[in-house]
């Protein structure tokens, strides 16, 4: 029995054409602008402890030893 022909698909499916797989959304308008104030309410001098000093000098000190010279 001799084999059949392959059949030939009307539409042709294009794989590497993947980015027009998507519908064109709707047209999105530009969100109006907002004003934003930023405040705060800390203290013009916040106090730092002891213990915050030597935690950064500990996790920080090569980064110091370059910007301020080795420690005394």
């Amino acid at each position: 029995m001799p084999s059949k022909p392959p059949r030939r698909c009307d539409a042709v499916l294009d794989l590497y054409d993947y980015e027009n797989i998507l519908q064109p959304g709707l047209p999105t308008h530009p969100s109006p602008r907002v004003s934003v104030k930023v405040t705060d309410d800390w203290p013009r001098d916040v106090p730092i402890g002891w213990r915050e000093i030597q935690v950064t000098e500990t996790h920080l000190e090569k980064v110091l030893a370059e910007l301020f010279g080795p420690l005394p």
